[in-house]
């Protein structure tokens, strides 16, 4: 017989926050809204975000241009997974190149390369920039020169780089190696005939490597190891860059943050893309991850690529967090139905509102950190409009927010901008939809019906001042919550249940709006 549970399922529009006591020097310059996105445990860093932000993974939404975005601010992207593997794989590249910082994976040219491979690099790469190195070493090799483009029109297709090249030496770079050694630091600058190189074993500082730049008069720096085999390659835009972005979050190698969608179906195979390119995080795309299927494609990632967190989801029940959290899991994503563009909670009559879901799960994810003492964070996938809401999925229980219509109408969205009746707008649709099937083929196992459908989202402009936005508003709930992050925002928060009466006098009411600013 069914079981019918004795609740009612809730969304975040149907509460409202009871002011707390505001401590002196509580303010939004005080206001910590960094959190860990996927565990953090003794065998394993947990992937820490500076603002608990996380764009969806999904076609209309994040691209590379959005996940740079993201990072910048101190959130992360997610790379949709409904393309080919390798086409997210380039993108998860992009991300990785753009960082304002040491580029470590580099494309490279030889000196006998033709001048037509040059072209068809820089083409395919969007790269002007490239070093040119002898191939016999090992990894990137000896570094002889840098080949600046754009290559000339009347430049021979079947010449050689080494007649286009900057070269960075007239002697052979060993032999200024072997005249300097033992007279240099453990890192220290070499002018050599044409350029400055930086040689060291323990590296140079961002910051430094801009000085030398403005220094030098110089749009780039070579970094070599000792032994003069090309190391890292910095860019005097990304350092200045790095100068602008004082939250982005990155890496080991000072490269973005990016994660990445896999789904159930062809998981073993886009893993190994990504993880090449070098993706942070795995995120498992699927419309209802209590299932077997989710399961084996856990233990699958876990078992090759033991280093990599993953994100499982998506779930919206207790039972399902307690079978996930036994397979090893860095974090989940709760929410099923709930976005703006979803027709799940329609089409299959499953799914849960997203105050009730958040709630749950993070009931037993409490239980479980309690019992095992490992803390698993969750993410709140979907109902999420407008910034209170995002501060009732923190104080709910969730580490992080995962949006779709937040981000879509941004500049940095896939899309043009299109005039919809005098209004700016970008194309948004769900990954469920006709519009995402005919782009990428079947996502869930289903073809037979629609789980989304294709919409428009208003142009709002970027990101980075939208996230400013939305997070002064959360900063002021928070004051007045008396919370100094997200933590004390689910220890301290005290909430109540609004009834329609109460929801229409919390608005704008008996009065004729003639204008407004607000966002």
């Amino acid at each position: 017989m069914v079981t019918i549970l004795d609740t009612v399922s809730r969304t975040f529009k149907e509460f409202r926050f009871i002011p707390r006591l505001t401590p002196k020097g509580l303010s939004k310059d005080t206001i910590d809204f960094s959190t860990f996105m996927t565990k953090d445990a003794p065998d394993r860093r947990g992937t820490k975000l500076k603002l608990p932000v996380m764009s969806a993974a999904m076609q209309s939404v994040t691209g590379p241009e959005m996940a740079i975005a993201l990072a910048q601010q101190g959130g992360i992207g997610v790379i949709f997974s409904s393309q080919p593997i390798d086409a997210e794989a380039r993108m998860v590249r992009d991300v990785k190149r753009a960082k304002a910082g040491f580029v470590s994976q580099l494309e490279i040219l030889n000196p006998e390369s033709t001048i037509d491979d040059a072209i068809h690099l820089i083409e395919s790469t969007g790269y002007n920039t490239i070093p040119v190195v002898d191939g016999t070493r090992e990894k990137y090799g000896l570094l002889v020169g840098v080949l600046e483009g754009p290559v000339p029109n009347d430049a021979p297709r079947d010449g050689i780089v080494k007649d286009l090249m900057r070269p960075f030496q007239k002697q052979p770079l060993e032999a200024i190696l072997n005249r300097t050694k033992g007279h240099t630091k453990s890192s220290d600058l070499i002018k050599t005939a044409n350029d400055y190189i930086y040689f060291g074993e323990t590296g140079v500082s961002l910051e430094a490597a801009n000085r030398m730049m403005i220094e030098n008069r110089r749009k780039y720096l070579p970094i070599v190891n000792p032994d003069g085999t090309l190391k890292f390659l910095v860019f005097r835009k990304d350092s200045e860059a790095n100068t602008a972005f004082p939250n982005a979050v990155v890496d080991s190698n000072k490269r973005y943050l990016v994660a990445a969608a896999i789904n159930t179906h062809d998981y073993s195979e886009r893993a190994v893309e990504l993880v090449m390119e070098g993706v942070d995080v795995l995120v498992i795309d699927a419309s209802d991850g209590f299932s077997e299927y989710q399961a084996d494609c856990i233990t699958h990632i876990k078992r090759e690529f033991p280093q990599i967190p993953v994100i499982a989801g998506n779930i919206i029940s207790g039972e399902a967090f307690d079978y996930l959290a036994k397979l090893d899991i860095d974090g989940v994503k709760v929410g099923m139905g709930g976005g703006s563009i979803c027709i799940t909670q329609d089409q299959k009559g499953t799914g849960r509102g997203q105050a009730t879901a958040v709630l749950e799960v993070a009931r037993h994810r409490d239980e479980y950190h309690k019992k095992n003492g490992i803390y698993i964070p969750l993410t709140s996938d979907g109902g999420i409009v407008y910034p209170v809401d995002m501060s009732f999925a923190f104080a709910f229980g969730a580490n992080a927010v995962m949006m779709g219509k937040f981000f879509a109408g941004c500049r940095e969205s896939p899309g043009d901008v299109i005039d919809h009746k005098g209004q700016k707008m970008k194309a948004y649709w769900g990954e469920g939809s006709l519009k995402a099937k005919e782009w990428s083929g079947k996502r869930y196992g289903q073809v037979d019906f629609d789980e989304g459908v294709e919409g428009m989202a208003p142009y709002t402009g970027r990101a980075a001042d939208n996230l400013s936005l939305a997070f002064a508003k959360i900063a002021a709930t928070m004051i007045s919550v008396g919370a100094r992050n997200i933590g004390e925002l689910q220890e301290n928060a005290v909430v109540e249940l609004i009834s329609d009466a109460s929801r229409i006098e919390g608005g704008v009411h008996d009065v004729i709006e003639v204008s407004s600013t607000r966002r």
